[in-house]
């Protein structure tokens, strides 16, 4: 039953509901459903490459029948690492067809890394781009050897850009080869909501990555909250036309992308190396209406000397998320574009978004905006996950809904822990204003405590920003004998711009308590970020420990 005196529910865009009615469908059902509406329709397009949904349907059959003969089977894990190309996506598609559970990991990802991805989930099967077979393919020779993981297949494909040599042996097939000798029938696999479809594996900040239990029902709930979200803007007749620059083996760029199309049986424009000029590339080629971004795209894009001449007018909206848009950055590009820009907040708890800011009635920049539809939040003492913290007041963030995972696979310890009478503790600190807008303050493991204060590092990171001369801040808890902690910020200027330490010390004294302004200052070229483009705390606070930043 809906609570209709939310304070958030007053800021709901006309035609967005307060609860949706899901339709019974697995993840498969949808797809299949897609596939046979719009047969003919671009369902992805790379470069100059397109394909409709019913050849992408036929292939996903094929790689589906050729993983069972392979003796995948409803339920086995098969990892899944590559970049955003086709491949992929008839690779998950595959897998939802006979209830298989897709393990994203980036193509990125070291062996060790790989190993624990794979020891973990316990997979068996690693379909990869050949590029980045190496890794797998060691864990898969070490297990061959000493059982040490479930490993037993890894499929390879190429790509017409990037072909690699790849080592042949025991347990290692082609892609191609196997799909193509495979039968392009529909397996009869039974898929149910509550079945499994992904384990999604958070980052790893805090300790080893955990594998987030995702459900057909966690991701067809999802994909309808963001399409009603979308709707004042983008109409249900309209098909999306998305552009897949955040990487789609990650929650957002997956959710924002593939899951979103499985409603109105949009086109996704893949693009594999997200670099500025390739982003702008596949805009001016593909015109999409929708483009799920981070904060450096659009940083980038807007000082694109070609933008004013290109075609970002067809985007209608823009989905920014992974870290604080500064407000120049959204007034400009909206300006640029004529598109809106709306920020959301979400995890891999969560299968995504949980909150974001409406596109028409209020949007307020520097917060994630609202809950969605049949979300909930709460705002909760740090040290008493029971006491609920008064509006204005950071607390951690606790949030409910169809979308929250299940648990985190095969550990109950950190499932326990996790949740609290039903609701998912984010540990995110955040603050709840009367409209019910959230503004995140900071993830608990990055709060400081300086001189017995509680200092948060993106409080400082977004004062920054305000300056006319930075262009990325990230700062971050050091050792510090007198206070236990202080502050350290690195800093990337705008191209011909000079700063001094002291400036920037002048600067965050005009405007914040001495206890939050940094004691150390780092100039760089560049700032380390993780695979979707965020400031990666957690390199940089390695980089200092290693004694690498002055």
């Amino acid at each position: 039953m809906v609570d209709k005196n939310k304070p958030w529910f007053k800021l709901y865009d006309k035609g967005v509901p307060y609860s949706v009615i899901y339709p019974p469908l697995s993840i498969k059902q949808m797809f299949n459903s897609c596939a046979e509406k719009h047969p003919d329709r671009d369902y992805l397009i790379i470069n100059d490459m397109s394909l409709p949904y019913g050849l992408v349907n036929m292939m996903a059959r094929k790689a589906a029948n050729a993983l069972i003969t392979l003796g995948v089977k409803k339920g086995d894990r098969v990892a899944i690492m590559a970049p955003n190309v086709p491949q992929y996506v008839i690779a998950f598609q595959a897998c939802a067809k006979l209830g298989a559970i897709v393990v994203p990991i980036n193509p990125l990802a070291a062996g060790p890394e790989v190993h624990h991805y794979v020891r973990d989930s316990g997979a068996e099967t690693v379909i990869v781009l050949a590029a980045f077979a190496k890794g797998p393919i060691d864990v898969l020779k070490a297990s061959q050897k000493s059982g040490d993981t479930p490993l037993r297949t890894v499929i390879t494909f190429q790509v017409p850009s990037v072909t690699s040599e790849v080592e042949s042996g025991p347990g290692i097939h082609d892609f191609n080869e196997i799909v193509g000798a495979a039968s392009d029938s529909e397996p009869d696999t039974d898929i149910r909501g509550a079945d499994v479809l992904m384990l999604q594996y958070t980052g790893g900040t805090t300790g080893l990555s955990k594998g987030c239990v995702l459900t057909n029902d966690n991701l067809v709930s999802i994909a309808y909250q963001e399409n009603y979200w979308m709707a004042p803007l983008i109409d249900k007749d309209e098909p999306l036309r998305c552009l897949a620059a955040v990487p789609i083996y990650h929650i957002y760029g997956f959710n924002m992308n593939v899951n979103a199309n499985h409603i109105s049986g949009g086109t996704i424009i893949m693009v594999p190396q997200p670099s500025v000029d390739n982003v702008l590339e596949a805009i001016n080629k593909h015109e999409p209406n929708l483009f799920p971004a981070v904060p450096a795209m659009i940083i980038g894009l807007n000082q694109h000397p070609d933008i004013a001449t290109s075609k970002v007018g067809s985007v209608k909206a823009v989905v920014s998320g992974s870290a604080p848009l500064p407000l120049e950055a959204m007034k400009t590009f909206e300006e640029l574009s004529g598109a809106l820009i709306f920020e959301g907040y979400g995890m891999s708890e969560t299968s995504n978004i949980v909150t974001a800011n409406p596109l028409f009635t209020v949007r307020k920049p520097g917060g994630v905006g609202i809950p969605f539809p049949d979300n909930d939040v709460r705002i909760v003492d740090l040290e008493d996950p029971d006491k609920d913290m008064p509006l204005g007041e950071p607390g951690e963030l606790l949030c409910k809904g169809p979308t929250v995972m299940r648990e985190y696979w095969n550990n109950p310890a950190e499932t326990e822990k996790t949740f609290r009478d039903g609701w998912l503790l984010t540990g995110d600190i955040a603050v709840m204003d009367p409209d019910g807008h959230i503004f995140i303050v900071d993830r608990k493991k990055d709060m400081i405590l300086s001189s017995g204060f509680n200092v948060y590092p993106r409080e400082i990171d977004e004062l920054m920003y305000t300056h006319p001369k930075v262009l990325q801040a990230c700062s971050f808890g050091i050792p510090d004998p007198k206070r236990g902690e202080s502050l350290k910020l690195t800093l990337v200027l705008k191209p011909g711009e000079e700063m001094t330490v002291e400036e920037v010390r002048e600067f965050c004294k005009s405007n914040l308590s001495g206890y939050k302004v940094p004691v150390q200052v780092a100039f760089l070229t560049e700032l380390p970020v993780t695979s979707v483009g965020k400031p990666d705390r957690k390199k940089l606070r390695q980089l200092e420990l290693d004694g690498l930043l002055t």
